[in-house]
């Protein structure tokens, strides 16, 4: 399951159903107090409209659209629309982002918040989204944020130019972004587990819309190994069915060369609506993804401005420091 969040957008605060996703950059509506680092929660609501998901708030008219934008291929749905100016207001007087730029598309799918880095964008222009559009109007030191997971679906933030200092462990320790993934990733250098060390060496996206993981044929065959897998094909994607029962005191550590994120075995598993078990990452020629299996374990912040990634074992405590980036 992706990471999901009911947003607000328009001038009636219209209600929006978004999805964080760090490798695309499309539309959404959030909101913060100026010149401070904002937190956007799951189950966060406008002050003084309490627009819920549910809410069938009338449409509103928006501004002329600018431009078309490219089809993008996104959870085997191919949306297609056109970009809209118009004003983002937060919980503060006067509109904030008086020319924010976002898409509105022709299918179904769920929104999305785009908060990848510009490089990235599916237009033949490039336009500043969420987190650059924050930095430029003086509301964010820098196009930043960190994002934080929760332990199930149902919980979670991300803090736009801010890092909340109660939700890890340990340092949080920044890595350079590694651009030959054509994302926002980081380099596994290992992963350790029962006693063997497996070289990775690989850039690896860190992807909050991706909900399994994908690793590389050396280290997946291992996997397959110590899980007692089961591969199962859809299209170039080789998933991975395995046994529900797993222990919560053997871990899957990957190395990043400052710092280790470890998630036990059974964290590693993801149950089916049938009763069945994924083992949380699969293999597509070599291609390395770290997904919400992964990033429910770890903290992230994401420095757009300074091009780091910042890793740091996320604490699941009811505590909130919340600072400045």
């Amino acid at each position: 399951m992706v990471p999901k969040s009911s947003r607000e957008m328009g001038t009636q605060c219209q209600s929006s159903t978004t999805v964080i996703s760090v490798t695309r950059s499309m539309f959404s509506w959030v909101l913060t107090s100026k010149r401070v680092p904002f937190l956007l929660t799951s189950d966060h609501q406008i002050s003084g409209c309490q627009v819920s998901a549910t809410t069938q708030a009338p449409r509103v008219p928006l501004r002329t659209p600018v431009l078309n934008f490219l089809s993008a291929t996104w959870m085997a749905v191919v949306p297609t629309g056109e970009y809209y100016l118009d004003t983002l207001q937060f919980d503060t007087a006067e509109p904030v982002l008086s020319n924010f730029q976002f898409a509105q598309a022709s299918t179904s799918s769920p929104g999305i918040l785009g908060v990848a880095d510009k490089n990235q964008e599916a237009s033949q222009s490039t336009y500043n989204n969420l987190p650059w559009a924050l930095q430029s109007a003086g509301i964010t030191s820098k196009a930043s944020y960190s994002l934080f997971l929760g332990p199930d679906g149902g919980s979670g933030s991300i803090i736009f130019g801010g890092i909340d200092t109660e939700k890890y462990t340990g340092t949080l320790a920044p890595y350079n972004i590694d651009s030959s993934a054509n994302g926002l990733a980081v380099d596994i250098q290992t992963v350790n587990f029962g006693g063997k060390t497996i070289s990775v060496n690989a850039a690896a996206l860190l992807d909050s819309g991706t909900s399994l993981g994908l690793l590389t044929k050396e280290l997946i065959q291992e996997l397959d190994v110590l899980f007692s897998t089961t591969v199962v094909s859809q299209g170039s994607i080789q998933y991975r069915q395995t046994s529900c029962n797993q222990p919560t005191d053997q871990f899957l550590e990957f190395n990043f060369g400052s710092n280790t994120i470890s998630l036990s075995y059974a964290d590693a598993i993801v149950k089916q609506d049938d009763g069945t078990c994924l083992l949380g990452f699969g293999y597509d020629n070599n291609i390395v993804i770290l997904g919400d299996v992964f990033l429910r374990k770890a903290y992230v912040y994401y420095d757009l401005t300074d091009q780091t990634i910042s890793l740091a074992q996320a604490s699941y405590s009811s505590n909130s420091n919340i600072i400045s980036a």
